[in-house]
């Protein structure tokens, strides 16, 4: 049947429509998505990081200017013009309350325009032990009356017990964790029992930079020196970008964890519109790798599976479905004509090949029986020629014996008991006819008795041992064994056969080596061939035969054969039914 060929959407066109859409959006969004995520990631990150360290800037500036004014009111210099350790000696050593009052005044003014300057989270401070008075500026907005006072108790508390300890240097400022949970930083010295200095809540300190990124997506945290985290909330987000920077003056860390669209809105919302057409993008590539799969791809790959499964004569190839490209189309209805056609042909060859197998086998065996019939008659005429009819009658017995299994065996598989008993009755006939020529010795496992093979496999090399190893002069040894054995794996039953006779000779062993030669070329031995045929064609290479001479002298045959109780072909044959043992 000739097919119609189709054109048009060929699979160059249908190519070129799909490359003239798929290239150009490819590159626009691999150069966009490249670009713009690189500056997205690098703004973030300058910017996060000059803003830290701005603020880093800012907050040891402060630092250092408190610690430089809390030396100048010890000391007495500067606009306070207050020499608080004169102050506090002339406090010690006299019991005016007029001038106690004056310098407790002054001394909050000081503080009050130091908080001031600096701040009010910086609450400057006096502690004056004996009296425990707590001199320092007035609570602020941010803490309260009642939180003031509360971190107010907890330091004269802890100064009062000595469980501070007095700062040496401008960077010591220790973090304490404060009784219901009034936790501070503080700095402060010790001056003839007086002690003075400066405190501040973490949070306060980090208020700035918390102030500064309040989107909900950017954390700041502060960090002591064993890397403890003492204000601002952890978060576990992902796809964070983290920036960290150490006081230089104080024995603190600063953390900054920003979101890669928390600071960033509008360049986030163009991230957003690169991820959709990136969407777009990779569904029309899914779309076009589907199609190219199913319409082009898998089709050929079909073809390639099919066209290699007939190279190697196997059956059951893939059914290939159709497709809307017509030069598909057109092979498609062509290899299922081809396929057709060689469905037909393998089964006109298979029906021969089976046919010619069989008349082969049957010309074998028809080959093999008139050889051991005129044998047998040989044996008879010559007994009786002789004379020796007490030896003739004997004879005429096995022989009827032997041709009954002869002419009543019509199966392809016989039990191997059953060859062994008419392997029996002929070796009584030859011994009829040499007399004390030779002796025989046949044994069998009785594993193997119920296994099938071919009828007359054994007779053809016991025969031979009569035929050529037979020496008037000496007394010929002929054993036959069967037993069972393993083969990787697999049950095989192997018989051996051999005698004491001069052996094969080194020709007959050179032809025997490549046996499928020595079937193909006709030299004379037909016995032995046809018995390598029979094995051949009923067991392929499952079946082994071997031929070599003894250590000492003598002929040997190794004969493997697969172990079946039921027989069958190699090439899938029904168990042949009729074998069973009678």
């Amino acid at each position: 049947m000739r097919t119609e060929k189709r054109t048009g959407n060929s699979i160059s066109s249908r190519l070129r429509r799909l490359m003239t859409i798929l290239v150009p959006l490819s590159a626009l969004y691999i150069g966009i998505s490249v670009v713009s995520t690189y500056y997205f990631k690098k703004q973030i990150v300058s910017y996060a990081e000059t803003f830290v360290d701005f603020y880093i800037d800012k907050i040891e500036t402060t630092v250092t200017n408190i610690n430089r004014r809390m030396s100048m009111l010890i000391l007495g210099e500067g606009e306070t013009e207050i020499e608080l350790n004169s102050y506090i000696n002339s406090i010690k050593t006299t019991d005016n309350i007029a001038f106690r009052n004056y310098f407790i005044g002054k001394l909050r003014d000081a503080f009050r325009m130091y908080s001031m300057e600096y701040g009010s989270e910086y609450q400057f401070f006096a502690f004056f032990p004996e009296g425990k008075q707590y001199v320092g500026a007035n609570a602020n907005d941010k803490l309260g009356q009642e939180v003031w006072e509360q971190y107010r108790d907890d330091i004269t508390h802890k100064l009062e017990r000595e469980t501070l300890i007095p700062n040496s240097g401008s960077q010591y400022w220790q973090f304490v964790e404060g009784s219901g949970g009034c936790n501070y930083i503080i700095k402060f010295y010790s001056i003839r029992e007086v002690y003075v200095g400066c405190w501040i809540r973490p949070a306060d300190l980090i208020a700035p930079l918390e102030n500064a990124v309040k989107d909900g997506k950017t954390t700041a945290l502060l960090f002591d020196q064993n890397n403890r985290c003492i204000a601002g909330e952890r978060t576990m987000e992902p796809d964070t970008i983290t920036i960290e920077r150490r006081f230089s003056n104080l024995p603190f860390s600063v953390r900054l964890t920003v979101h890669d669209y928390g600071l960033f809105q509008k360049t986030f919302l163009m991230q957003m519109g690169l991820v959709f057409l990136a969407l777009a993008m990779l569904f029309v590539t899914l779309c076009s790798i589907y199609f190219l799969y199913n319409k082009v791809l898998k089709p050929i790959k079909k073809f390639s599976n099919n066209l290699e499964r007939l190279s190697r004569g196997k059956t059951g190839l893939e059914e290939i479905s159709s497709s809307e490209l017509s030069e598909l189309e057109q092979a498609n209805a062509e290899f299922r004509q081809l396929l057709q056609k060689i469905s037909m042909l393998q089964e006109e060859v298979y029906e021969g090949e089976i046919k010619k197998q069989l008349m082969y086998m049957e010309y074998l065996k028809l080959q093999i029986e008139p050889h051991f019939y005129l044998n047998c008659l040989n044996f008879i005429y010559n007994t009786i020629d002789l004379g020796k009819y007490t030896q003739a009658s004997r004879m005429s017995i096995m022989t009827a014996e032997y041709m009954r299994y002869l002419f009543n065996n019509g199966r392809d598989f016989v039990c191997i008991w059953e060859e062994l008993e008419h392997i029996g009755h002929y070796l009584e006939i030859q011994k009829l006819r040499f007399e004390h020529a030779f002796d025989y010795y046949l044994e069998q496992e009785e594993e193997t008795r119920e296994a099938r093979i071919p009828p007359l496999v054994i007779q053809t090399f016991v025969e031979n041992c009569i035929k050529y190893a037979v020496d008037l002069d000496s007394v010929l040894q002929i054993t036959v064994t069967v037993f069972s054995e393993e083969m990787n794996g697999n049950p095989y039953t192997n018989i051996c056969i051999t005698d004491s006779g001069p052996g094969f000779s080194t020709q007959i062993l050179e032809q025997l080596a490549d046996q499928k030669k020595y079937m193909e070329e006709e030299t004379g031995h037909i016995g032995i061939s046809n018995t390598i045929k029979r094995l051949y064609y009923t067991y392929g290479d499952r079946a082994s035969i071997s031929f070599y001479n003894g250590p000492v002298k003598g002929a040997v045959v190794d004969i493997h054969i697969p172990y079946t109780v039921k027989a069958a072909l190699e090439k899938g044959d029904e168990p042949d039914e009729s074998a069973d043992c009678g």
